[in-house]
C-alpha cells in the first residue's frame, strides 16, 4: 500500500494510473506469449498443439486435393499471426505509447514545477521552500515519468529481445515450417 501511495504521489495521479495500467497490459501480453512459447524448443508436440487440427487438415488435403494445399498452409501461418505475432505488435505499441506518455509527464511536471517556483518567488518565499514546493508540485512527476518510461520500456524490450520471447518465436516458426515440410514430404511423424 505504501508503494502505491509513493507511486501516485511521485508520478501524479493521472500518470501513475496510466503507468500502472500499461504495466498491467504489457505483463498480461507477455504472459500470454509465454504460455504459447514455453514448450519451444524442447517439446514439439506441446508447442504445436494448438495447430493440431490445421495440421490434420493439411495431411488430409495433401492426400486428396493437392491444389488446395497452399491455402491450408496460409491458414496455418494466419493462425500463428493471430495467436502469437499480434501480441508482439501490441507490446511494441504499448512501449511506444508509454515512452510518449513519459515525455508528456516530463513536460507536464516541468510546467508545474516552474509555475510553483515563479509563484513562490513572486510571493517572496525563501529559495529552499520554493525548491521543495516545486519538487513536490512537478519535478518529481517530470523525473519519475521519464525514468519510469525508460525503465519499463527498456526492461520489456530486453525481455522481448532476449531468448525468452523473440528467439522462442523464431524457433517456433522453424518448428512449424519443418512440420509442414514433413507432412508435404510424406513423413507423418
Amino acid at each position: 500500500m505504501d508503494f502505491i501511495k509513493w507511486f501516485l504521489e511521485n508520478f501524479g495521479v493521472f500518470f501513475g494510473m496510466v503507468f500502472l495500467g500499461y504495466l498491467f497490459l504489457m505483463i498480461r501480453r507477455i504472459v500470454v506469449l509465454y504460455d504459447y512459447l514455453r514448450h519451444v524448443p524442447n517439446d514439439e508436440i506441446q508447442a504445436l498443439s494448438f495447430l493440431g487440427s490445421l495440421f490434420d487438415r493439411l495431411e488430409q488435403t495433401e492426400r486428396e486435393k493437392k491444389e488446395v494445399v497452399p491455402f491450408v498452409v496460409d491458414a496455418i501461418w494466419a493462425e500463428i499471426d493471430c495467436r502469437i505475432m499480434v501480441h508482439f505488435q501490441a507490446i511494441s505499441g504499448y512501449i511506444s505509447t508509454l515512452i510518449l506518455i513519459g515525455f508528456a509527464g516530463t513536460i507536464f511536471g516541468s510546467i508545474g514545477a516552474f509555475n510553483e517556483m515563479f509563484q513562490g518567488l513572486a510571493t517572496g518565499k525563501a529559495a529552499s521552500l520554493v525548491f521543495a514546493a516545486s519538487w513536490n508540485k512537478g519535478l518529481s512527476t517530470a523525473l519519475y515519468t521519464s525514468l519510469g518510461a525508460a525503465g519499463i520500456g527498456g526492461v520489456v524490450l530486453t525481455l522481448i529481445g532476449s531468448r525468452f520471447l523473440l528467439t522462442r518465436a523464431k524457433r517456433f516458426e522453424a518448428m512449424v515450417s519443418l512440420k509442414i515440410c514433413r507432412i508435404l514430404g510424406g513423413d507423418r511423424s
